[in-house]
């Protein structure tokens, strides 16, 4: 039988460890099965590793109310950046990456063309990597949405309280 009492008096370490297994699936993704992550991928991750640092901080200190504010605030925006992503993917939205290169020692043409040929290229309209059909900036909108839920969920259960 599913638990209840225990997700609801351990939300904040369960919240920090999801948002840690994302983070690690997308590393996983991107360095052993050789996905490289766009722009805006790497932007999605953001609001992740700062719930991972700021909610061991603010859970370490006993600031569960304040905790669960700051992470539906990052959710929210990892929302918005998830969903504009997706609409990017989908062709909806035009976006524009400009290229940059920390290759700026490069003297001549066959050191640029093999500079090149190691540099791993993403672009954001093109989905590398799905399941189901579904890109892994729809996964991330869908789970912000979940999260978001779930962290408004406990909120107001312990405001009634």
């Amino acid at each position: 039988m599913f638990n209840f009492q225990f997700i609801r008096k351990n939300t904040e370490y369960l919240l920090i460890t999801v948002s840690l297994c994302i983070l690690i699936s997308t590393l996983l993704i991107e360095y052993i099965f050789n996905f490289p992550p766009c722009k805006l991928c790497i932007y999605q991750r953001i609001p992740y590793l700062l719930i991972i640092i700021l909610g061991i901080g603010l859970v370490f200190f006993k600031k569960i109310r304040e905790f669960l504010f700051i992470f539906i605030i990052l959710q929210i925006v990892n929302l918005f950046i998830a969903s504009f992503h997706s609409l990017v993917e989908r062709g909806v939205i035009e976006y524009e990456m400009s290229c940059t290169s920390t290759g700026s020692d490069l003297q001549t043409i066959d050191e640029l063309r093999n500079f090149l040929e190691k540099v791993p290229i993403a672009k954001c309209n093109e989905i590398l990597f799905s399941i189901m059909g579904l890109s892994l900036a729809n996964f991330n909108l869908i789970v912000s949405v979940l999260l978001i839920i779930w962290a408004y969920a406990i909120l107001s259960f312990n405001e009634r309280k």
